[in-house]
């Protein structure tokens, strides 16, 4: 399968970004500018995203595109970054593959459904029957505060038809059918490398129950809360902190 990566940057260890649901690399960007001279880089569109193939889509296919993707690379250690769909992949990914994982840090990511996000789901595949467009203005009011909504509609708008125009909708039902059916909580145990868990407050969409689970099950691990946070982490207010947290951590 042919992926879309970038690998740049500078420094002895390697980060690698694993972006979340209906999005693709471009996501990490302006978190990665920021470190690209002190660390390598890579980052890159999971399967069905960005500008990667499409094909079979599974938790396990997913953590062996990446596996894939790191041997032709010849990355053999790195610390793994993991948004939503991003962070199951890197459970996966350490659960198969420990010796290649030093530390890892999950945003607003899960172990198992509750049925909040179950709700969500559910909502999501409802939206995706309809259109992507759909589907954009669904997601976006569990993403985003509703004030960094109302500043920035025309961007939104914007980028909502040029996704539309290009993003794979049935990559990613494949997604979230994928998401209803995850759980390794039973395994969690198993992973032993420093693990940095972070989340929104106010996520309606991984709820801080959800959270609380790798927290507790995660041996290794940490907990940081955003206040005034709803999924996505990686706004304005947050950026620095992240920044900040990551070169401490890594």
């Amino acid at each position: 399968m042919k992926t879309n990566f970038l690998y740049f940057g500078q420094g002895e260890k390697t980060i690698v970004f694993i972006h979340g649901l209906s999005d693709d690399l471009t996501y990490w960007m302006e978190l990665s500018s920021e470190l690209e001279n002190e660390y390598k880089i890579l980052l890159y569109d999971i399967r069905g995203h960005g500008k990667s193939e499409s094909g079979d889509f599974s938790i396990d296919i997913l953590a062996d595109d990446l596996h894939e993707l790191l041997f032709k690379l010849s990355i053999t250690k790195a610390s793994f970054i993991g948004f939503s769909l991003g962070g199951n992949i890197a459970l996966a990914f350490a659960l198969k593959y420990p010796e290649i994982v030093e530390k890892m840090i999950l945003m607003a990511s899960f172990s198992q459904c509750d049925e909040q996000l179950e709700s969500r789901f559910l909502e999501f595949k409802n939206a995706l029957d309809i259109s992507f467009e759909e589907f954009y203005d669904v997601i976006i009011k569990y993403v985003l505060p509703e004030e960094i909504i109302g500043r920035n509609r025309e961007v939104l708008d914007h980028i909502k038809h040029e996704k539309a125009r290009t993003s794979n909708v049935e990559a990613i039902k494949s997604g979230v059918n994928m998401g209803f059916g995850f759980n390794c909580t039973d395994q969690l145990h198993k992973i032993d490398v420093p693990t940095l868990i972070l989340a929104g407050r106010n996520d309606e969409i991984v709820g801080l129950d959800l959270i609380e689970i790798l927290n507790k099950n995660i041996k290794n691990s940490g907990l940081v809360i955003f206040d005034d946070t709803k999924h996505n982490l990686l706004i304005g207010r947050n950026i620095q902190q992240i920044l900040k947290l990551i070169r401490k951590f890594i």
